[in-house]
């Protein structure tokens, strides 16, 4: 089952800012990775559920290729706004060796433009 997007975006949250007497064990850069790969996820399904009622097809293509055919429904600042975000979410959420991971603040700035978008995508279909 997958959390509905505020329940993946306060699962974020809560990594990146544990509440009051919560300490965790794993690194901050592990959280913020953690953190990133359910924001991108929100994205994802927020972004899925748009093109559920615009064309059905394109759940079925790459997020890359939604995020591109976006500027053709919603304002280009919008679809440019989710693109740079999903782009940098993505890039977050793979491991590689040679790279540090994101950090906390980061994936907070991040977390910002995520709860931005999710407000304003559904917003541009009424």
């Amino acid at each position: 089952m997958i959390l509905p997007t505020h329940g993946l975006t306060a699962a974020a949250e809560h990594l990146l800012t544990p509440p009051p007497g919560v300490t965790y064990t794993t690194a901050p850069g592990t959280r913020a990775r953690a953190a990133a790969a359910l924001l991108r996820l929100a994205l994802d399904e927020t972004m899925d559920t748009f093109w559920k009622d615009v064309s059905p097809a394109m759940t079925r293509t790459s997020g890359r290729t939604k995020a591109l055919c976006l500027e053709r429904y919603v304002s280009p600042s919008v679809a440019r706004q989710w693109y740079a975000v999903w782009s940098a979410l993505s890039a977050a959420c793979h491991h590689h060796i040679c790279e540090l991971p994101p950090t906390p603040a980061e994936v907070r700035a991040w977390h910002q433009d995520v709860i931005e978008l999710l407000t304003v995508l559904p917003a541009t279909r009424r």
